[in-house]
């Protein structure tokens, strides 16, 4: 096969995945907190917050990186009866679905539920505002073992109940590893991705998935050759490496006013991911990388792209290079992860 419809199939490849969403639907009674768990799983607060009536008269779409969350409107109301809800949000398009509540179970969501379960469909019931469970004369353990058999029994079904508190910041790394368990791999990897990292396994989990996309980058990169690199008789396309740059930090949840808000003792780490976030960065990093040509070494373990791409000295510039700057932003989202987690832990005990 020819160098050419190797690139020819990596940029359909490419293209077809940047259209290819993983889509999360959320349901649940007004008041359960839907908004903030959005905002919690993507790391960003895209969804509005703190509404003292339910206000989700239409499926709001919070789109971040590769993931889609939908706040979906309640089901079998005046305004949505059942069979209307079905045909107008159609939910043989969502990946998962995640059933969210903070009070009493209600028999809408459970309604709700065996529908989705007759369809084959998978549901996670998330019990929100964690922090709010308390009766007086009882443990915390015995309340959640209540409201567990209260689910189990309106469901008909042994299901696990996820409790999280967003005000605090607990449980959503549980919840966040069962949702990747849920998904099928193809649709697990884009999650892990887009999703905000509670655990240092999560973020070893994105460096692992990263890797596989600087391959297929790297690859129509060193093939186009639009730009040569300085001092070096080797071209490369700048814009496709700087979307490939911007898609690593991206995936941390590293933009430019977190890093610019860092404290003082990671901000360097932070300008430097910055800086060669840039055509120029890239291309010091690329001349860096330039003596360092092992393609023949290499081009039989990359499994993502073509031999005949593989084996140029282009692909092995580039793929390292993407490797340096996924580096880069692995380290400095770790430092900030290991912060967050020893604050939470001082909060919490």
């Amino acid at each position: 096969m020819s160098i050419y419809k190797d690139v020819e199939n990596l940029r359909e490849e490419l293209e077809k995945d940047q259209k290819d969403k993983v889509k999360v639907a959320l349901f649940g009674q007004p008041g359960a907190g839907k908004s903030s768990l959005i905002n919690k799983i993507i790391g960003e607060n895209k969804a509005q917050t703190g509404q003292s009536t339910d206000v989700t008269v239409e499926a709001l779409e919070y789109e971040h990186e590769d993931l889609v969350l939908v706040d979906l409107p309640g089901y079998g109301t005046s305004k949505f009866p059942k069979d209307r809800w079905e045909q107008e949000f159609q939910p043989e398009q969502y990946d998962l679905f995640l059933c969210v509540f903070s009070g009493k179970f209600h028999s809408a969501d459970t309604e709700l539920f065996k529908q989705l379960r007759d369809r084959g469909k998978v549901c996670l019931f998330v019990r929100n505002k964690h922090d709010d469970i308390w009766e007086d004369g009882k443990t915390l353990e015995q309340l959640e073992a209540e409201i567990v058999a209260d689910v189990q029994k309106q469901v008909g079904s042994r299901e696990v109940v996820h409790f999280v508190s967003c005000r605090r910041g607990t449980g959503l790394d549980h919840l966040s590893e069962s949702i990747q368990h849920a998904l099928e791999p193809s649709r697990r990897e884009k999650y892990i991705r887009s999703a905000k990292a509670y655990t240092l396994k999560h973020l070893d989990a994105k460096k692992e998935s990263a890797k596989r996309l600087i391959y297929k980058y790297a690859g129509v990169a060193a093939a186009n050759g639009l730009n040569p690199v300085p001092g070096v008789d080797i071209s490369v396309d700048l814009g496709v490496m700087l979307v490939l740059f911007n898609k690593l930090r991206d995936s941390y949840g590293l933009s430019e006013n977190k890093i610019n808000n860092l404290a003082p003792t990671l901000f360097p780490i932070g300008k430097k991911v910055l800086d060669i976030a840039t055509k120029e960065g890239i291309l010091l990093l690329l001349k860096r990388f330039a003596g360092q040509q092992a393609s023949k070494q290499i081009s039989k373990y990359i499994p993502f792209v073509g031999q005949a791409i593989a084996a140029t000295i282009g692909f092995t510039m580039t793929k390292y290079a993407g490797e340096s700057y996924l580096n880069d932003c692995h380290e400095l989202a770790m430092k900030i992860l290991e912060e967050e987690l020893a604050l939470k832990g001082a909060t919490v005990n």
